[in-house]
C-alpha cells in the first residue's frame, strides 16, 4: 500500500504503508488495553485522555480505507480471503 496522504498530526505529506498502519493498530491496542485497566481502578479522566486518542486513530484509520479504490471483482479469492457465496 503506497497512497500518499497527510500523516495524522503531521503536516508534511507522507506514503501510507502497510507499516504506518500496523503501527496504528498495535497503539490502538495499547489504548485499549489502557482504558480497560484505567476503568477498573476508577481513573476515569486517563480513561478520557486514552479514549480521545483511539477516536483519533481510528478516524485516521477510517479516512485511509475510504481512500482506498475499491477491491476488484475476484480479489478476495486470489488472496486467499473468504469471499461472499452468490
Amino acid at each position: 500500500m503506497s497512497t500518499p496522504v497527510q500523516a495524522h498530526g503531521n503536516a508534511a505529506e507522507k506514503v501510507i504503508t502497510t507499516e504506518l498502519i500496523q503501527k496504528y493498530l498495535d497503539e490502538n491496542q495499547t489504548l485499549i488495553l489502557a482504558i480497560l485497566e484505567n476503568q477498573n481502578v476508577g481513573k476515569l479522566e486517563a480513561c478520557n485522555q486514552y479514549q480521545a486518542r483511539l477516536q483519533q486513530n481510528l478516524m485516521y484509520l477510517a479516512a485511509i480505507a475510504d481512500a482506498q479504490p475499491p477491491p476488484k471483482p475476484g480479489a478476495n479469492a486470489a488472496q486467499g480471503g473468504a469471499g461472499v457465496a452468490q
